[in-house]
C-alpha cells in the first residue's frame, strides 16, 4: 500500500488561480503515463470556461509526442474559445523538443509566470 501511495503523490498535479488565470504544474514529466491526467485536468477547466491556462514547466524534466499532441489540440480549442494555453519555465531539454518539432513557433512559451500573465490582454 506504500507504493501506491507514493505513485499516488507523485501524480498529483498541481493548480492555482492567479487573477483569471489558471498556473498548472504537472511537477514532473509529462509522458503518455500522465498525459490523461493532465488532458482531464484542462478540460475540467475549460467546462467550467477557464481558458486562460499556464503550463508551469518548472518541474519537468522531460515530454513525449503524446504530450505535444495534446498542447497542439488544447492551443486549437483554446484559441476558439479566445483563450490561450501558454507554457512557461522551460528546461534545455523541453525547449529543444519545441524548437525540433518547430511547436515553438505555434505555442505560446513564456520566461516564467510573470511574463505569461503580462502577455494577456
Amino acid at each position: 500500500m506504500a507504493s501506491s501511495d507514493t505513485e499516488q503523490q507523485q501524480s498529483k498535479i498541481g493548480i492555482k488561480k492567479v487573477g483569471a488565470s489558471s498556473v498548472i504544474d504537472p511537477g514532473k514529466s509529462i509522458t503518455y503515463q500522465n498525459c490523461q491526467e493532465l488532458e482531464d485536468l484542462i478540460k475540467r477547466l475549460v467546462g467550467e470556461n477557464q481558458t486562460r491556462i499556464i503550463l508551469d514547466c518548472k518541474n519537468t524534466s522531460f515530454m513525449d509526442s503524446k504530450v505535444l499532441e495534446l498542447l497542439l489540440q488544447l492551443h486549437k480549442e483554446l484559441k476558439n474559445r479566445g483563450g490561450a494555453i501558454k507554457i512557461t519555465g522551460l528546461n534545455a531539454v523541453c525547449r529543444d523538443i519545441l524548437l525540433s518539432t518547430r511547436l515553438i513557433n505555434v505555442l505560446f512559451v513564456y520566461e516564467d509566470i510573470a511574463e505569461a500573465l503580462r502577455s494577456y490582454p
